[in-house]
């Protein structure tokens, strides 16, 4: 008996084997293509992860996940928006040059589509805008750019909100409830990204105005580690030298030119006993510095450096030394002032009777040469308070054309006798034709008695004592031309160590009851005053020469 022959057609659609199975496949492409599609949004998100830094922009943020997102999801409109306080600002978009809804939008809080997503924690999907009934504030900016479709992610930090993440398409319905999952795990890792940067810039921020505070200090400023080398340094004694050349030299080398820590050495004294250090140290020029030290502990209370702090404070000290001086100059003043008052009254009455006397008996009397002498003597007495009254006074006086010879002639008036006296000789070479100076008088032979009688005081001892006082002109290589007075002795000359020392105030090497140490100083800040300087040169053994150099007045300079 024959098989039945079946219609295997027939069959399979009355069976519906060949359609289950077809469904099947259908299924199984589908599943393989969204497995697929999500490992190649979870590859992306990795990929973005990697590649953001937290040095990055916020603009180089969104380079860097534009281009990747294009393959899994559509977008003509990606931006995200930060809290900036209490206001929510677009910080960053694609398209860049986009106007409107672009960088530094501020969202309105009330009826706000990113607003909404923020307090309710989850994507907000919007896939009509232009037909919604529901409106929100961001509408009408959204159709001016034909944004049709949009989803809003929040950007969460721990379960803290800091902006939104923002998808917008032209498109209706090109977003759907599908897309969420995906768009909060890339807002959730953008948003340790963008944290991330803000706190860096933040830091970095922060890091810049403390450098420009550190560059703007005045005073010279620095770090070092324990070694001795620079670490940061501002720009106070730079002169136009990039900072950068000096990172990494040893702090001795760069400001002492030296080999070894300088002595005394504050940075040292702080690395040895983990406390601040302060000296008074003396540089070149007769400059003197504040130096201060404070070391740097790290937690585990060990010292690893030393912030280093420099003040110049050669003026305060000169200022300090001139007017001690000064009120001392004021209490030789009130004493002349008396004396004078005290004997002008009897050196009157001498000069009078003198010259009645010298006026009645004729030059044959044998007291004739008597009173002459008393009536030249009463005579220099009378000079000699007018000089010390002179030289005392301190009132402010305008400045004037000086001669400079008449400035020695006045100084060497009122002193020669007491360095006479000591057996000194004083020889003058006044340049016959020396051009005038812009000066205070007074002040000047303040400056000259003061060198003189300091080399009165180095040739004491001796024999031969000579002081040669100079004056002349002299032409800088900057073409400045100036007047001078040397002041040359050859007598026991300076300590190489004390050279560098001379100008500051209180320093000296007279018995107390000798010298305060103020004269010096008042004289260099007397020179700087008038423009000018005063130069040594000076030899143990071989005496000293001190000049005084004035800058030559208006009219010389005017010739």
């Amino acid at each position: 008996m024959d098989k039945p022959i079946y219609d295997q057609d027939l069959l399979n659609k009355l069976t519906g084997v060949r359609s289950t199975r077809l469904s099947h496949y259908v299924e199984l492409r589908r599943t393989i293509e969204e497995m697929t599609k999500q490992n190649k949004r979870l590859a992306i998100i990795n990929q973005i992860a990697r590649s953001i830094t937290v040095a990055m922009s916020y603009d180089e943020i969104i380079d860097r996940v534009a281009e990747p997102l294009k393959e899994v999801i559509p977008y003509d409109l990606l931006s995200f928006c930060l809290l900036d306080g209490e206001q929510l600002v677009i910080k960053s978009g694609i398209p860049r040059e986009q106007v409107i809804l672009g960088v530094g939008t501020v969202l309105p809080q009330e009826k706000s589509a990113p607003w909404r997503a923020m307090a309710e924690k989850k994507c907000f999907l919007r896939q009509n805008i232009w037909d919604d009934p529901e409106t929100y504030g961001e509408d009408s900016e959204l159709k001016k750019v034909g944004i049709r479709s949009a989803i809003m992610a929040p950007l969460l930090i721990k379960d803290e909100v800091i902006g939104t993440l923002n998808f917008g398409s032209k498109r209706t319905f090109a977003y759907s409830p599908g897309e969420f999952v995906f768009v909060q795990q890339l807002a959730d890792q953008l948003a340790v990204c963008l944290q991330n940067s803000r706190l860096y810039g933040e830091v970095l921020k922060n890091q810049r105005a403390w450098e420009e505070t550190f560059r703007a200090v005045p005073d010279t400023l620095y770090t070092i580690n324990s070694d001795f080398a620079i670490m940061n340094i501002n720009k106070a004694q730079l002169k136009g030298i990039d900072y950068r050349q000096l990172l990494g030299r040893k702090c001795y080398d760069v400001f002492s030119d030296d080999s070894q820590p300088c002595e005394p050495c504050p940075a040292r004294q702080a690395l040895n006993i983990g406390k601040p250090a302060y000296e008074q140290i003396t540089r070149e020029l007769s400059r003197i510095l504040d130096v201060y030290a404070f070391p740097v502990v790290n937690e585990a209370a060990q010292v690893v450096g030393v912030v280093n702090y420099t003040k110049d404070v050669t003026e305060q000290i000169h200022m300090q030394g001139q007017l001690i001086h000064s009120v001392k100059l004021a209490a030789v003043g009130e004493m002349a002032a008396g004396v004078a008052h005290e004997l002008n009254s009897p050196l009157t009455a001498i000069l009078g009777n003198a010259q009645i006397l010298l006026r009645r008996l004729g030059q044959e009397h044998p007291g004739y040469p008597l009173l002459v002498d008393v009536k030249n003597c009463g005579s220099r007495c009378k000079r000699i308070i007018q000089n010390l009254l002179t030289f005392s006074r301190q009132e402010q006086c305008n400045l004037e054309e000086v001669h400079l010879n008449q400035v020695v002639e006045n100084s060497l008036a009122l002193v020669s006798y007491q360095i006479n006296k000591s057996n000194i000789k004083i020889t003058t070479q006044l340049h016959p034709n020396l051009s005038t100076v812009l000066g205070k008088q007074q002040q000047l032979e303040q400056v000259i008695v003061n060198l003189l009688l300091n080399a009165r005081d180095a040739l004491k001892g001796l024999s031969e004592g000579v002081i040669n006082v100079t004056t002349g002109c002299l032409k800088r290589e900057s073409g400045l031309t100036e007047a001078f007075v040397s002041v040359k002795d050859n007598g026991c000359g300076i300590e190489k160590q004390h050279l560098a020392k001379i100008f500051n105030p209180f320093f000296t090497t007279k018995d107390i009851s000798k010298g305060t140490g103020l004269g010096l100083s008042v004289s260099f800040g007397i020179a700087q005053s008038h423009g000018g300087r005063i130069v040594v040169q000076s030899e143990p053994g071989r005496g000293s020469n001190f000049s005084l150099l004035i800058p030559l007045g208006e009219k010389e300079r005017a010739k």
